[in-house]
């Protein structure tokens, strides 16, 4: 049977070549454990916009949707191996999903297109009133992705988060 600190071990190190992390990165990366992480994303009908930089003028171009799957699943892949119960994954329009460890999981609902507003100040509400009591016994890491003007069109006033 294969402890746990080298099945630790081997799965940082599946992640690390997959991704092509340094082996210095990988050493920072290691100063997640004991954080509770959470990704809030934008699924805004903004995001449906295409990126400003054309890599392939010859193929479809990217958009902000497109890319936001990409950086969540490498995060996802990556920081579940510091946050045992996975990453918890928010968005401002949809059901959030908790306890992700794989990023296969979120293929469903990242195929749902973006729709919707930017309402981020009561998503950040939610996920500070959700993580109250885990915060008391780890330290609580919010990355938030999203591309915006600022400007919510459904409420029509600026939010700052």
């Amino acid at each position: 049977m294969i402890s746990a600190s080298i099945s630790y071990k081997l799965h940082n190190i599946k992640y690390i070549s997959i991704y092509v992390v340094s082996p210095i990165f990988a050493e920072k990366l290691n100063k997640l454990k004991g954080y509770e992480i959470v990704f809030i994303c934008d699924d805004s009908g903004s995001m449906k916009a295409p990126l400003g930089d054309v890599t392939n003028p010859l193929g479809p171009q990217k958009t902000r949707w497109d890319e936001l799957k990409e950086t969540v699943s490498i995060v996802v892949d990556l920081a579940s191996v510091f946050d045992p119960d996975g990453i918890d994954v928010y968005f401002l329009n949809r059901e959030s999903m908790v306890n992700v460890r794989k990023s296969s999981e979120l293929e469903n609902i990242f195929a749902v297109e973006p729709e919707g507003s930017t309402p981020i100040v009561p998503v950040l509400r939610q996920v500070l009133r959700e993580k109250r009591n885990q915060i008391y016994e780890r330290k609580l890491l919010i990355l938030e992705e999203r591309t915006t003007t600022g400007f919510d069109l459904a409420q029509g006033s600026s939010q700052v988060a």
